[in-house]
């Protein structure tokens, strides 16, 4: 007898179950486009490890033809070789596999810099368009000079500090990160740019004789993000600079036909490695010219939203692009002659990737929403007809209850519209009521919207209503609203949060206004830490690597360009404003029971954030645990060993059943 699906009765989800889920990414088909390559990012429990592997199919049977561990694959744009980054002998190796030979050989090290160049700045490495040369980002060997004494360390440059976490050393080395090429017939790799900058985010010109990449050569590369322009003929070794101090520059692309590289970029001086309030634009410059044109905001379009990922289509009239909007982040093109954006795919989903095959024009991306993980799509741009490929929600949706989340816009304060989204609790019963908590996004620049995210759903399964918002200085909806935080965080945004969850209770009677919960990572836990100092309405808090106090964050964050940019220049001008905003200075007010974890390794919001806000609570009297996860950094938290991550995630429905249920029986 064959079960039908609806006959299977679903649990909610646990914890357990997050240990069979699998992250879909770097995907690509191959020249002729009859093969994909993809990476499945999976838990392996005995480890205590995520690991990634490469797997390759046949698209016309979806039989899988190999598969192994490694991570970011590539294909050669004539052959059927993919390269790839994995260990080989301890070391970090670029690799190729031959599809036909079935065989594969390491190709030349990667060494890694530790230093912090930026969220955005990507140490990639790409084919050269004759299959002939590879180049990559790598240190040299040489200027990794491991620390012969840990007990003293001595510091001379001010951006010192690296991200932490993941097994880095928390001090960086000296070693910069340059560009190389290795001839992949012979093997032999050659420097082609060094110096005591960093190059990085290499883009091969169509005739395989030059690389752009961009770099930072000012004279305090530690203390401004002055990205600029610059391309490299291999030949010659000439080095030709396109920007001068233009801002940051990203994401370099050359043209098809060799004419133009485009890019992102941002135009104020004074900007941050992390999360900059202006949004990216896309960029276009001819070759051999000095002036750049916006494409994205020509007369003709005006695209007010923050632009990612850049990709020309083959015949090289256009570029493709993503970008984030009211909660969807879709893939869209614009003409190089001017005139308007247009949507090409991405409907209440987030399209994490993509790729354009450069014979047939079809879309690789990867996608996902609110009820699943992320599935790999191609896309005819002829027909327009998309059809999914992988399928690794189906297991989680077969056996498992995953709640939907429904969006709803309000109006705040002062008539902003402001949107945020529901999920109801997996066991919704009309006739009863349920706790609600609040869930704030990081950033301050970040979006929320349709994707899956497992704290959420494991909320739900636990019986919590979960409301989430894009208070004003969130992306995607224009560059107003993303300016709406700077120079006061925890002011409009607080109050956008508070409306939002008043038009939540206002509109959906289930919700027991007398229990609700708060919760946010980076600064969604500064947000955390905020509202708890501004209300005693929410009954328990989790504040995830959260920021206390903004004075000492800005001399103590490998983020200290955040505040510059945040708080309108030099911190020691503005003392008195970093306190204004800081949840600190308030800490006398609260009530709320707080839960604080913290990564011990953390460099971006560092430990002693945690540490000032919990001995706080302490000194006030108020019911406060602090959790360390010794080694861990920042981020939420893929990055996390998995042991620590769902331990993390049990002390918090722990903390919100002893608040939120346990009080109130």
């Amino acid at each position: 007898m064959m079960i039908q699906e609806q006959d299977i009765v679903k649990q909610t989800l646990t914890i357990a179950d997050l240990q069979d889920l699998c992250m879909v990414s770097g995907a690509s088909l191959s020249a002729d486009g009859k093969l994909l390559v993809y990476v499945t990012t999976k838990v392996v429990m005995e480890e205590n490890a995520h690991k990634d592997f490469i797997t390759i199919i046949e698209l016309s049977t979806k039989k899988e033809i190999s598969g192994w561990e490694g991570s970011a694959p590539q294909w050669s744009p004539i052959s059927n070789e993919v390269a790839y980054l994995a260990d080989h002998n301890g070391v970090g190796y670029l690799w190729i596999y031959s599809v036909g030979q079935n065989k594969k050989w390491p190709v030349a090290p990667v060494y890694e810099s530790h230093y912090f160049m930026g969220h955005l700045a990507v140490k990639n490495f790409a084919w050269s368009p004759n299959a002939q040369l590879i180049a990559y980002v790598s240190a040299d060997a040489s200027s990794i000079v491991e620390t012969t004494n840990d007990n003293v360390k001595v510091i001379d440059r001010l951006l010192y500090k690296t991200k932490g976490g993941r097994g880095r050393p928390l001090v960086t080395d000296e070693a910069r990160s340059h560009v190389w090429i290795v001839d992949v017939n012979t093997g032999e790799p050659k420097l082609i740019t060094d110096g005591k900058y960093n190059e990085h985010s290499i883009s091969w010109s169509p005739d395989s004789t030059q690389l752009a990449f961009v770099s930072n050569r000012s004279a305090n590369p530690d203390n401004n993000q002055l990205h600029d322009l610059w391309s490299v003929d291999l030949m010659s070794g000439n080095i030709t600079r396109y920007t001068d101090n233009f801002g940051t520059v990203y994401q370099p692309a050359w043209s098809p036909d060799g004419k133009y590289i485009a890019f992102l970029a941002t135009l104020n001086k004074v900007s941050t490695n992390d999360s900059p309030a202006e949004n990216t634009q896309l960029y276009i410059i001819a070759c051999g010219d000095k002036t750049a044109f916006c494409l994205s905001q020509s007369p003709g379009c005006l695209f007010d939203r923050r632009i990612e990922q850049i990709s020309w289509h083959p015949q090289g009239d256009e570029v493709y692009f993503t970008a984030g909007s009211e909660g969807t982040t879709a893939i869209y093109k614009v003409g190089i002659n001017g005139g308007d954006a247009e949507h090409i795919k991405g409907e209440d989903c987030h399209i994490l990737e993509y790729t354009i095959n450069q014979a047939t024009g079809t879309i690789c991306f990867i996608s996902t929403d609110t009820t699943h993980l992320t599935e790999i799509f191609l896309h005819d741009v002829n027909t327009k007809v998309s059809h999914q490929v992988t399928n690794y929600s189906g297991r989680l949706l077969q056996h498992c209850k995953i709640q939907e989340a429904t969006t709803l816009w309000f109006k705040s304060f002062d008539n902003t519209d402001v949107q945020g989204w529901l999920i109801k609790p997996a066991s919704f019963d009309l006739t009863k009521k349920y706790p609600l908590v609040l869930v704030i996004h990081g950033g301050p620049h970040n979006m929320f919207g349709y994707e899956f995210e497992e704290r959420m759903q494991l909320l739900s399964a636990n019986g919590y209503g979960v409301l989430f918002i894009n208070p004003r200085g969130s992306s995607g909806y224009g560059q107003a609203f993303s300016n709406g935080c700077v120079l006061n965080w925890g002011g409009g945004d607080y109050k956008d949060l508070m409306a939002g969850v008043d038009a939540a209770i206002e509109n959906n009677g289930w919700i027991d206004a007398g229990r609700l919960g708060v919760t946010g990572q980076s600064y969604g836990g500064f947000m955390t830490n905020w509202i708890i100092t501004q209300t005693n309405r929410f009954k328990a808090a989790v504040v995830d690597g959260g920021i206390s106090n903004l004075v000492s964050f800005a001399g103590t964050s490998l983020y200290h360009s955040l505040m510059e940019s945040e708080f309108n220049g030099s911190v020691y001008d503005n003392f008195s404003l970093l306190w204004q905003w800081s949840p600190l200075r308030n800490v006398k007010n609260v009530t709320t029971p707080t839960l604080i974890v913290h990564g011990q390794a953390d460099n971006e919001v560092p430990l002693s954030q945690a540490e000032e806000m919990y001995i706080a609570l302490k000194k006030m009297g108020v019911e406060s645990t602090m959790v360390q996860y010794v080694g861990e950094g920042h981020g939420w938290r893929p990055d996390l060993k998995p042991h620590n991550r769902y331990d993390l995630l049990q002390r918090t429905i722990n903390w919100f059943d002893k608040y939120l249920v346990e009080a109130q029986l």
